[in-house]
């Protein structure tokens, strides 16, 4: 069926990332398949941000959330490689699940609240914009 499968998470939510990793867990299980995990932390590369934070704030970051990252994967009993992706949520999401040829994405949703309807989640824009089979899960 699916054989790479794309499991993007938003690693500032524990509960919801759980709850995703468990989900996968479930529905991966008998296929023959490598699951990717990967969450994404935003760019602060523009001058006027960036200048209020130190030179080492982007890979202390980084290497922080990776740690927070392996160990929520390793809590859930899924097998997965994962990832820290730095820039714009969905189009980090689109643009790794075309590097590694994702047969599938699986992704979380939130309840939408009202500035969801005028800019779009990014559970919305992954599916609208992808060209790959997107799987949303809601609570």
């Amino acid at each position: 069926m699916f054989k790479r499968i794309l499991i993007p998470v938003d690693a500032g939510v524990q509960d919801d990332m759980q709850k995703l990793l468990s989900s996968a867990l479930e529905l991966t299980q008998g296929w023959d398949c490598t699951c990717h995990v990967v969450t994404v932390i935003p760019d602060v590369g523009m001058p006027i941000v960036g200048s209020y934070m130190s030179k080492d704030f982007v890979d202390e970051a980084r290497s922080a959330v990776a740690t927070q990252l392996a160990d929520a994967v390793a809590s859930s009993g899924l097998v997965a490689e994962h990832k820290v992706l730095k820039g714009t949520v969905y189009d980090s999401v689109i643009t790794y699940a075309d590097q590694i040829d994702a047969d599938l994405i699986i992704i979380g949703a939130h309840q939408p609240e009202l500035r969801d309807y005028l800019l779009g989640s990014n559970a919305a824009r992954v599916v609208r914009h992808s060209k790959r089979s997107v799987l949303v899960l809601r609570d």
